[in-house]
């Protein structure tokens, strides 16, 4: 196939505009190591990046939303579709965005009705009944990892062979029944997957845009450094995408890529985005080790969580040394009946022995905090409220703390559909898992909405005081550090520079055409 036949898109962003939470569009990677396994293997594409082309262009979501569509409108998406298209592959890796790659599939559906269109991701690999079921133009699903299976795809269609038996997708026969063929086994030697092909995904305008996850260290590119997780925790859906099997690259792999991101993009900070990267302590040492023999002069951050059961005092000393400039934990609850409910296996005291380790380095330190949890009530926020405390003595550096979301693939979310606490479609699940929505909503049956919201509040207040009033000195060398170099050490800082610079000039810019 021709590289105009073979169309990878990615989405436009969301922004949010208003309120405490802070929504960064960042760079596709899995549409980028995707793009990089085909051309590997003989097949080029045409990539569409309807969020890094346009960056500062944002436009509502609705008349009176404090949410934004960042990037390009959708007729300035389909204007840059190739008219010999056959096939079109979008992702979504968060079901609150869903609703973008879908319209841009149902535009292109009706544009060229004899294309094939490819959804994968988290989303539809978690709901792919529900996906092909009220979403006739989508023809299948790649689910779970996608780069051996979407290469199977597209070698079927290329050679004119029947597809619907390639292993690891789901799709609709010819008489309109749901077919899920058997999943595909997991790539397991992963060093062998080429970098992600940042050249074709606008990575130069999210590099000066800063567009990242996490804080803004300079300029950073995301990077994946392990795939998996081991664990069981009942509110995530990482087992239906990756299954339990945890595969990390090794360090000379791993620092390959850093630097020769770095040379090619002239950038100096990564950011993980791992769904945990602390797993074995002697092969996070061994990555450390290579990162500080080589000396290529970077920083990076661990934004998205990690486990605490490897962290001891040599790890820290490694990690500091070799450049880690923010990690974040996840305890979730301060109560260990809620933590043991929701399979959270974290052992508390050696949790507490880490936060102590790292708040004495010169890394700085977030906690995830979730409440509203089925199970939850006042007693158990109560413990959690103690906790949060705590972390803010020992100097814990960030917290984040969100209300309970059912999010789609999750044991929690199958269980709460199965209760009928709503029903499970596209649409409510499109209302259920919007962290902007202005309906508030409590899962427990002993916390009321309100309560739920205003705790939330509450505990933000409670931590960022008590931290400021014990330890003054560190929010302000965090300010001068800023001014004087732009790096943002600390969540704080970055949520105020974006009160106070990036959403007056995102409100400013609202482009006022039809969505």
């Amino acid at each position: 196939m021709q590289k105009s036949e073979i169309v990878l898109i990615n989405h436009q962003g969301l922004k949010l505009v208003a309120g405490i939470q802070v929504q960064t569009p960042t760079p596709p990677i899995g549409l980028a190591y995707i793009g990089s396994y085909i051309k590997k293997h003989g097949y080029d594409y045409t990539a569409i990046d309807a969020c890094g082309e346009a960056l500062s262009q944002v436009r509502k979501v609705e008349p009176d939303s404090d949410l934004m569509i960042q990037g390009l409108t959708p007729k300035e998406v389909i204007n840059k579709v190739p008219k010999d298209v056959k096939v079109v592959g979008l992702t979504a890796l968060f079901s609150h965005a869903w609703f973008l790659a879908r319209n841009i599939a149902f535009d292109i559906k009706k544009l060229y009705p004899n294309c094939i269109i490819v959804v994968g991701g988290e989303h539809p690999t978690a709901l792919p009944e529900d996906t092909l079921k009220k979403n006739d133009f989508v023809d299948v699903i790649v689910l779970g990892e996608g780069e051996e299976t979407f290469l199977n795809l597209i070698e079927c269609i290329d050679k004119n062979l029947d597809y619907t038996n390639v292993k690891g997708i789901a799709y609709k026969n010819k008489n309109g029944n749901i077919v899920t063929n058997e999943r595909r086994t997991r790539i397991t030697n992963i060093d062998d997957i080429p970098y992600p092909d940042w050249d074709n995904w606008s990575i130069n305008e999210y590099i000066e845009h800063q567009q990242i996850t996490g804080v803004n260290l300079g300029r950073g590119i995301p990077i994946l450094g392990t795939r998996g997780c081991p664990y069981d925790c009942t509110f995530c859906s990482n087992d239906r995408m990756w299954t339990k099997r945890f595969i990390m690259r090794s360090p000379k792999n791993l620092v390959d890529e850093m630097e020769f991101m770095k040379k090619k993009y002239n950038v100096t900070a990564f950011s993980f985005m791992d769904s945990t990267f602390i797993i074995n302590n002697k092969k996070i040492i061994a990555f450390c080790e290579e990162l500080i023999e080589r000396e290529i002069g970077i920083s990076y951050q661990l934004p998205a969580g990690t486990r605490c059961e490897a962290i001891n005092q040599e790890l820290v000393n490694f990690l500091a040394k070799s450049g880690l400039e923010k990690l974040s934990l996840a305890p979730e609850s301060g109560s260990e009946e809620i933590r043991n409910i929701i399979k959270k296996k974290i052992n508390y005291k050696k949790f507490i022995e880490a936060v102590k380790m790292l708040s004495k380095s010169k890394i700085s330190v977030g906690c995830f905090i979730v409440i509203g949890f089925p199970e939850d009530n006042k007693k158990t926020i109560w413990q959690t409220i103690k906790m949060i405390f705590k972390l803010a003595v020992l100097g814990v550096d960030d917290i984040t703390v969100s209300q309970f979301t059912p999010y789609p693939g999750s044991v929690i979310y199958d269980e709460l559909v199965k209760k009928k606490v709503f029903d499970g479609n596209l649409e409510e699940v499109s209302d259920i898992v919007s962290f902007y929505s202005k309906k508030w909503r409590s899962y427990s049956d002993q916390l009321t909405p309100t309560f739920t919201h205003y705790i939330m509040f509450f505990m933000f207040i409670e931590f960022y005081l008590i931290s400021f009033l014990l330890r003054p000195w560190k929010p302000i060398g965090n300010f001068i550090k800023y001014i004087f170099t732009g790096v943002e050490k600390a969540n704080y800082i970055r949520f105020i520079t974006e009160i106070l610079f990036t959403r007056k000039k995102f409100g400013t810019n609202v482009n006022k055409s039809d969505l």
